[in-house]
């Protein structure tokens, strides 16, 4: 006698038997599938259309240097300082050996795992490395380069500090920044040089170079050119301007301007809204920690003792099936039955 199968469970012995009484229906995924992308579709155009946030131009060393050539000028011999890119110098791994500066729980720091996996020497690979190219094509720049070298650190650092205390009273005439008279030694040129550099819109390509994007046709690593401006405030400035800082903005979630972004970040800026943990030095690895151990309980909890009780304890299948409890529950058996 041939068993009676059921048009909607699958063709098999072990599926017919565990399905058997389960109710069921039929269902196009496909279609379904099909239908929700349209409406979705149709949803995000039209909201697209009526609330799309403006496209904010790109950020770039040209556009800070013809707009704001004084806070790119400060930007430079900050990074020559050791100020403006200190958050690079004292980030540790994987920019420098400074294993310390790594962010830790506790014994467990993940950065020095890898070690210095993209060494980054500011003064070197921002500035001195780049006006090294521009004195190839440019003689002019060659000598105060040749001098600046040649000088002891403690005699480099005074005239970098002397030329960045002027740029504080440092003024614009027709497009130029006029700094008043000072012991600046070669570093007058040399900041000349760099703002031209910026200028031109070449710095990018020359900081690109500088870790090698030279042998290749294109360079996909815009670590340095993004590091430039890291801590200066052209970058600051804009993101407080586009409601896009940390605390208390929820920059992480947000597009240009008032308009939702990365929502799904939520969780994550979240955490960082709490003062004990966006006060920690190392805030960004115990957010992940936090987070991992989220997912991870989410992941393991139905092996989890107790814990994987609550779903029959909430019953919140109930609400969700409501319909069929509703038309069954006089057939549904009790457990341990």
């Amino acid at each position: 006698m041939a068993a009676v199968i059921d048009e909607h469970i699958p063709n098999g012995r072990r599926a017919q038997a565990n399905l058997r009484g389960v109710p069921m229906k039929h269902y196009d995924l496909l279609r379904e599938g099909i239908v929700v992308f349209v409406m979705v579709a149709i949803v995000a155009i039209v909201l697209a259309a009526v609330y799309g946030s403006p496209d904010y131009p790109t950020i770039s060393a040209q556009s800070v240097a013809e707009n704001q050539p004084i806070a790119f000028l400060k930007t430079t011999t900050g990074i020559l300082l050791g100020n403006d890119l200190s958050a690079v110098a004292d980030y540790g791994p994987p920019y420098t050996k400074d294993s310390s500066a790594a962010q830790h729980l506790g014994p467990i720091a993940p950065a020095n795992w890898l070690g210095v996996t993209r060494p980054i020497h500011p003064a070197q690979d921002f500035v001195l490395g780049p006006l090294g190219r521009v004195a190839q094509i440019n003689w002019l720049y060659a000598a105060p380069l040749k001098e600046f070298k040649a000088a002891s650190a403690a005699q480099r650092r005074a005239w970098v500090s002397n030329y960045d205390k002027a740029l504080d009273k440092a003024t614009l005439s027709g497009g130029q920044v006029q700094v008043p008279p000072g012991d600046f030694g070669p570093v007058a040129p040399l900041m000349t040089a760099m703002l031209s550099l910026g200028q031109s819109g070449l710095l990018e390509g020359a900081l690109a170079a500088e870790q090698g994007g030279s042998y290749y046709p294109y360079s996909f690593d815009f670590t340095r050119q993004l590091l430039y401006f890291a801590n200066a405030s052209p970058y600051m400035d804009t993101a407080t301007h586009l409601v896009q800082q940390g605390n208390p903005q929820w920059g992480i979630v947000h597009e240009t301007g008032k308009y939702p972004g990365a929502w799904w970040l939520a969780p994550y800026q979240f955490l960082y809204e709490i003062p004990q943990i966006a006060d920690q030095d190392s805030a960004d690895l115990l957010v992940v920690a936090i987070m991992t151990a989220f997912f991870a309980l989410i992941l393991f909890l139905p092996l989890i003792p107790l814990l994987n009780r609550l779903p029959h304890l909430l019953k919140v299948y109930r609400l969700i099936w409501w319909d069929w409890y509703r038309d069954h529950a006089g057939n549904v058996p009790r457990r341990g039955a």
